[in-house]
């Protein structure tokens, strides 16, 4: 048994990715933000100068790309945390606790307007989701006291993983800046997340 409707049948005749709306205010406001809070220079300039204007034409390309590299981080967060989510669901367990931590990152380049958005994109997509409904019908309704508590928990649990893995991209940067001549560290997307969970509930 698990919190998942059988839609094995769905599933193998195409391939269904979960949507991913919340990404564009990553990849359009946060990463603004972050680019607005570095490009004036003054935190990197002397890094770049030390260790990187061979590699960069710029400082302003230097900058765009730790921004980049920090919004890349904050999206596999993302999905680092609704993974946690679907665990939960095939195990039966509570939604996962995620501590939001901020060792390296800056708390206040997220403002709350930006996180209320990002937290919202992901309520109002997943509100159409018949998976996540199910899973609070069968498995967390004596915990929420409606589907729109459990979703509006669910966005804020994936609002923290993306802190926190904007955090931990930004501390792998911070290493690589201590080393020198080091390369930056690498940053690559999760692929797309699959509505796969089959193979998960084998012999259930």
């Amino acid at each position: 048994m698990h919190y998942m409707p059988d839609t094995e049948d769905e599933d193998s005749a195409a391939e269904t990715f979960w949507p991913e709306g919340y990404k564009q205010v990553i990849r359009e406001d946060f990463l603004q933000l972050l680019a607005t809070h570095l490009q004036d220079g003054r935190k990197l300039r002397h890094i770049y100068q030390q260790q990187y204007s061979e590699k960069f034409t710029d400082l302003n390309q230097f900058a765009r790309r730790i921004a980049d590299m920090i919004a890349i981080g904050a999206e596999n967060g993302a999905d680092d945390a609704f993974d946690d989510i679907i665990s939960a669901f095939l195990t039966e367990s509570p939604l996962p606790e995620v501590p939001g931590y901020t060792r390296y990152f800056w708390p206040q380049i997220l403002p709350e307007k930006v996180k209320k958005r990002f937290q919202q994109v992901i309520v109002d997509e997943y509100r159409q989701d018949n998976i996540y409904r199910y899973a609070h019908e069968v498995g967390y309704q004596d915990s929420y006291r409606n589907f729109d508590e459990f979703l509006n928990r669910v966005a804020w649990l994936v609002a923290t993983g993306a802190t926190n893995g904007a955090d931990d991209m930004l501390g792998a940067i911070y290493r690589s800046f201590l080393a020198p001549h080091s390369p930056l560290p690498p940053a690559r997307r999760h692929p797309r997340r699959l509505k796969l969970w089959a193979g998960h509930s084998q012999g259930d």
